[in-house]
């Protein structure tokens, strides 16, 4: 009698617990891997944008007013970075842009903060970029006030990949004004 070459059912068992196996190790560690990247190109794109921010304040000798207003989009804070004198060819989009943002003002960029709301009287001596982390739920208080009595709690990664709080890069002149960050006031003179 001549036996057949082919794989018996407990071998092909085998075979796909093992992929299975493999695959519930690799997924999860693939997904992180994206996280990670989206991270860090956060800190990245904010680094860009303050860079501009520096660049627009030795000409101006002042910040862009907050990015909320005008209500023309054109106009508003940090789209003066990019005409008329491009300090950045666009702005950089925010990966982690909350559902409820997106559908409120349909304003994909980070948040921002510099205290000068409608480009008031005085200038703009410090700001505050904002992205709401991997949680997607923007937990800064207070920056349209930026640097008066602005609540921040910032991401960690050390705490894992999908802990909450914000990503946010502060610059300027922020030393007056009242600002606490994870749980403790800043005041400055």
């Amino acid at each position: 009698m001549k036996r057949k070459n082919a794989f018996t059912l407990i071998e092909l068992l085998i075979v796909v617990a093992i992929i299975g196996i493999l695959a519930a190790i690799a997924v999860p560690n693939f997904l992180n891997a994206q996280m990670k990247a989206k991270i860090s190109r956060v800190y990245a794109d904010q680094k860009a944008v303050a860079s501009a921010l520096e660049m627009y304040r030795l000409d101006w000798n002042t910040y862009v007013e907050d990015h909320d207003y005008p209500s023309d989009p054109s106009q508003r804070g940090l789209f003066r970075l990019t005409h008329p004198t491009a300090y950045m060819s666009s702005l950089p989009t925010d990966p982690f842009i909350s559902a409820a943002k997106q559908n409120a003002e349909n304003n994909p960029n980070f948040e921002f903060g510099s205290g000068n709301k409608n480009g008031g009287n005085w200038p703009a001596q410090a700001y505050i970029i904002i992205s709401p982390g991997p949680d997607l739920q923007e937990q800064v208080d207070g920056n349209d006030n930026f640097p008066v009595n602005v609540v921040i709690f910032q991401y960690d990664i050390s705490n894992g990949v999908a802990s909450s709080g914000d990503i946010v890069r502060m610059g300027g002149d922020y030393n007056s004004g009242r600002i606490r960050m994870d749980g403790r006031w800043f005041v400055g003179g």
